[in-house]
């Protein structure tokens, strides 16, 4: 049986998409979403899920860091669009403390922002919901399914700060996709030495090129301070006679890691 690894524990939003697309294979929980990574790597898993940018508080800083660590190996074989609604739940009203994932909390900001509580940092928004579970001084944020599976009495429900919430995840695995008709790439681009125009001269093949640039981030290289590769996302395969020009174009002077071609469902 495949295995399938995610961010736990259980009930995590991660393995609540995982439910969804996986059911009936084995799931492996993670602590972190570098581990993720490594059970892929290692070979403990076949394929994982990472959280990957969040409609109000923008990139997963840890899932694109980690794909820059992993560039020589994972590929992105798929992308899951996934409406995000989070509640507070407590074992009782009188909690002091509100506990989550600092994306959820940072979600929830305007909720937060008018309650007066501390807030605490936890690992993921099931952690959370499990630490309420076991300490009534404590509130978490996270989802319904977490907070009904830790026995928790929902106070609040949609407190994000916008109701069309969404984050996108990616499927990891070691493997490459074959041809896909409307993808969208993911690649590191990696310049071999800084210059003025730089950021235009990575652009520019792709403008010239009629390709739409849906996503640019920039990542400390960390091999010197000021020194940074870019994150790209672009729409179409990699393998499209357009983007191989782009690619062409700028191989000379700068080293091109696609990290995969995939499409991206709405669920």
């Amino acid at each position: 049986m495949d295995k399938a690894a995610l961010l736990g524990p259980e009930y995590s939003y991660s393995h609540l998409l995982a439910m969804k697309i996986f059911s009936g294979e084995e799931l492996s929980l993670c602590s972190r979403i570098e581990d993720v990574f490594k059970e892929v790597v290692e070979h403990r898993a076949v394929k994982g899920i990472v959280p990957l940018e969040n409609m109000l508080q923008g990139s997963v800083r840890e899932s694109i860091m980690a794909l820059l660590r992993y560039k020589d190996n994972i590929r992105i074989n798929q992308g899951y669009t996934v409406n995000i609604h989070h509640c507070l739940a407590a074992k009782k009203n009188d909690y002091v403390k509100i506990i989550s994932h600092p994306q959820a909390l940072a979600q929830c900001s305007s909720f937060l922002a008018g309650k007066d509580k501390y807030i605490v940092e936890s690992s993921s928004t099931a952690k959370a919901m499990e630490i309420a579970a076991d300490d009534d001084t404590f509130a978490a944020v996270g989802s319904r399914e977490a907070a009904e599976h830790y026995g928790l009495q929902i106070i609040n429900e949609r407190i994000e700060d916008h109701h069309d919430n969404a984050t996108r995840f990616l499927v990891i695995s070691l493997q490459e996709n074959t041809m896909q008709e409307n993808a969208k790439t993911s690649l590191l681009l990696d310049p071999k030495e800084d210059r003025p125009g730089l950021l235009f001269h990575v652009l520019a093949p792709f403008a010239a090129q009629n390709i739409n640039l849906a996503k640019i981030e920039s990542l400390p290289s960390g091999k010197k301070m000021g020194e940074y590769l870019f994150y790209i996302e672009i729409d179409g395969d990699v393998r499209d006679k357009k983007v191989q020009a782009a690619l062409d174009f700028l191989k000379h002077s700068i080293d091109i890691y696609p990290l995969g071609s995939y499409d991206v469902l709405s669920l």
